[in-house]
C-alpha cells in the first residue's frame, strides 16, 4: 500500500478543538520513539499505517500516525 502522505508535504490535524498544521520531515514504517520537548512519544508505524515526524510553523515537532492527519 502506498503512503497517503510524503516528506515535505503540508498536513493538518485536530488538536484541543483547533486545527494544527505542519510539514512532514520524516516517515516511519516501524515502531518509532522520539523525545519531543522532553517527553518520549511513540507511534507504531507500519506499511499500512505509517508514522510521521512533523514540524509545525512555530518550529515545534510532533509525531503522528497517518490516521490522525489530513490534507489542509
Amino acid at each position: 500500500m502506498s503512503q497517503k502522505f510524503r516528506i515535505h508535504q503540508h498536513v493538518s490535524w485536530n488538536y484541543a478543538g483547533n486545527v494544527a498544521r505542519g510539514q512532514i520531515k520524516e516517515s516511519f514504517v516501524e515502531k518509532v520513539t522520539k523525545t519531543i520537548q522532553g517527553t518520549e512519544v511513540t507511534r507504531n508505524g507500519s506499511e499500512q499505517e505509517p508514522a510521521y515526524l512533523i514540524e509545525q510553523e512555530d518550529g515545534d515537532q510532533v509525531l503522528k500516525s497517518e490516521s490522525e492527519l489530513s490534507k489542509p
